[in-house]
């Protein structure tokens, strides 16, 4: 291969990356990641600060608005679709989310860990199906979901009493600031 050829090839992988980005932005990916950021952010400081009952009730309205709110985007960015392919991988995407969920309810109540990782189990978990996701879904998501589960354990080995200010700061806070990203870089 020539010089030339080579980097002509480069360019066309480049413009192919760009693309995809653009196309991943266009998605409203970015939205999903900032609805779920606010969750843990809200959510991992009301743990820490907030009485363990009125913490449980805070978690439940933060999920089922964060739900709430991921379907309405959802069904507004499906509307942008107009390709059946397009509503298909929508409803594969909704899929693998439900039966992730199910999934870590069934292994929580197996595992049953001590209150004192419960955090961390449903972290660890959440990471796994960020990093899951990722896989087929986008490299962000992959890459989230890989961070936000060395985060965890990182903090839990070095600093366990920190982990759920660094769940919110970072974890939450670093969802957030990936969305913003998404929306506005890759457009």
């Amino acid at each position: 291969m020539e010089r030339t050829e080579a980097l002509e090839s480069l360019k066309i992988i480049d413009e192919a990356m760009a693309q995809t980005r653009r196309a991943i932005a266009h998605s409203g990916s970015g939205y999903f990641f900032i609805i779920w950021g606010i969750v843990w952010l809200v959510g991992f400081l009301g743990n820490e600060l907030l009485a363990p009952p009125v913490a449980g009730y805070l978690w439940l309205a933060l999920d089922v608005l964060g739900l709430a709110s991921s379907v309405i985007v959802g069904i507004r960015m499906n509307r942008r679709v107009r390709s059946p392919e397009g509503k298909r991988t929508g409803l594969r995407a909704a899929a693998l989310w439900g039966l992730l969920m199910v999934y870590g309810v069934v292994l929580f109540w197996a595992a049953s860990p001590p209150p004192d990782r419960f955090s961390l189990f449903v972290t660890l978990f959440i990471g796994f199906a960020y990093a899951i996701a990722g896989l087929w879904i986008s490299t962000p998501l992959l890459l989230t979901g890989l961070g936000i589960s060395a985060l965890a354990a990182i903090v839990w080995v070095a600093a366990p009493g920190l982990l759920p200010y660094a769940l919110s700061l970072l974890g939450g806070g670093g969802m957030i600031a990936v969305g913003a990203y998404m929306l506005r870089a890759w457009k």
